[in-house]
């Protein structure tokens, strides 16, 4: 009859795995992160709590990237920086870069379409800002001093170029700077019919951005799932309303104390995490904290 002893390693696998969980108990988790009002302080700068609470949890086996607005050009040194595990979302979700690979993995570009609503906006707020972002880089097509200061906060020269010039189509996405108040007035006139053939997000109170229609940061986030193991628990944290989509899509969501009232009504209503502390008090670490102690090792 078959021998019913059973070797003394017979359980190394289920043995191999508690250990391996018990030194690497973040084994099962990654973050995904805005950058400007989540993660870097007012100063773009990221603080030795946050920095050191992230290095904690990639030693025990977590997993960290971003998710920002921001072009490429604009990220590389937070790219440098930060060494992200997996690929960073970058313009707001219309393209997804393997920074290890320097590759790109998945791109959208402005359709046709956008270029006369780009042209209208511009007309119908001459006072206003505006660039397109591009692979090539980005070009000012409108100035003014919101522009500039925009460019100066993520050290970007400035290269003015005709938008006659531009083909919309090999751009990622177009954003607009101006005072709070003409921005909001902005974001009201584009809620017309004509303009649904594109999308439209705040990333910050001077800022309205005309992205790919159906492009954002929780569209990205679900492509990046595909990349990951399976079993990932992916945690999200931003502060804006062009953070919201992404937030949604996570496993579990955070924001800081001084996010948008919409963007802490969105996290109340997914069960997520409201901290105490904002991107200049050590949100991040907490954050951290929270989303460890609801999935670590599960």
């Amino acid at each position: 009859m078959p021998c019913c002893f059973r070797p003394a390693n017979c359980h190394s696998d289920s043995r191999t795995q508690e250990v391996t969980m018990s030194a690497k108990p973040y084994a099962n988790l990654a973050l995904l992160t805005d950058l400007d009002g989540t993660l870097l302080t007012p100063e773009k700068t990221l603080s030795a709590e946050d920095a050191a609470a992230i290095a904690d949890f990639r030693e025990k086996g977590g997993l960290f990237s971003f998710a920002t607005g921001r072009s490429l050009q604009a990220s590389q040194a937070y790219i440098a920086q930060l060494q992200p595990d997996f690929a960073v979302v970058l313009y707001n979700g219309a393209l997804i870069y393997d920074p290890k690979t320097a590759q790109t993995t998945g791109e959208t570009f402005l359709p046709a379409a956008a270029e006369p609503l780009i042209q209208e906006l511009m007309q119908q707020f001459p006072t206003a800002g505006a660039e397109v972002l591009c692979p090539e880089g980005i070009f000012t097509i409108q100035d003014n001093e919101y522009e500039r200061e925009h460019l100066r906060v993520t050290n970007i020269p400035m290269i003015l170029r005709d938008f006659r010039e531009i083909d919309t189509t090999s751009c990622y996405k177009a954003l607009f700077a101006d005072d709070p108040a003409v921005i909001d007035r902005m974001s009201r006139y584009a809620a017309a019919e004509r303009f649904s053939a594109v999308s439209f997000t705040r990333s910050h109170k001077t800022f309205l951005e005309i992205l790919p229609l159906e492009t954002n940061k929780g569209t990205a986030l679900r492509k990046l799932r595909a990349m990951l193991p399976e079993n990932v628990r992916i945690g999200a944290t931003g502060d804006f309303d062009n953070d919201i989509a992404m937030l949604k899509t996570a496993d579990f969501c955070g924001c800081p104390a001084d996010a948008q009232d919409c963007v802490q009504n969105a996290v109340a209503a997914q069960g997520g995490f409201r901290s105490s502390k904002t991107c200049a008090s050590g949100f991040f670490a907490d954050w951290i904290h929270a989303f460890a102690q609801k999935y670590a090792a599960q």
